[in-house]
């Protein structure tokens, strides 16, 4: 009997070897690697153009929010929030800075056979074509978004002027 536990366990420890095989000697990709993947996907270029996109978008809901009604002076204020608001994400977002943090996911996140994948096919002129389309697929994508939005923050305003008014009315009790 102790022949037969001996032989199954080694049998079990083979099986599931071959199973955990592939994923133990993957090998990960190297900074080169990552690097032409992210020159061949031309994420720099997708990351301003998604910027140029949301600023379009953001521009538009903000003359929404404001109404017809609005002063020239508020349009101007609100126009300047928008700006610095969107000039704080660019800082945040640049590439300086997202440029390592894709690096650091792709190469934790992908094995070197599939980077290799990846760049052969955005590579090829399917794949270009695809990312030169991503763009506009981002702003189609958020102009659709754009009424949920919207939604989101009349009902955030409403909440905001309920609690005001239970503030005020709380303080006036006291």
């Amino acid at each position: 009997m102790t022949d037969f536990r001996t032989r199954a366990a080694a049998l079990l420890l083979a099986v599931a070897g071959a199973f955990a095989a592939p994923a133990a000697f993957a090998t990960e990709p190297s900074d080169a690697q990552v690097d032409r993947l992210i020159e061949v996907m031309d994420m720099q270029r997708m990351l301003d153009e998604m910027f140029a996109q949301m600023d379009i978008v953001g521009k538009q809901m903000g003359e929404r929010m404001l109404g017809e009604e609005a002063t020239p002076e508020q349009r101007a204020a609100v126009q300047d929030a928008m700006a610095r608001q969107q000039a704080s994400m660019r800082k945040l977002m640049s590439w300086e800075n997202l440029g390592p943090v894709y690096r650091k996911v792709y190469r934790r996140l992908f094995t070197a056979e599939e980077i290799d994948a990846m760049i052969a096919f955005y590579g090829s002129e399917a794949g270009r074509g695809i990312m030169r389309k991503m763009p506009q697929a981002m702003e189609l994508t958020m102009q659709e978004m754009q009424p949920m939005f919207e939604t989101m923050v009349a009902d955030l305003r409403k909440e905001l002027e309920a609690a005001k008014q239970d503030a005020e009315a709380g303080l006036k009790k006291d």
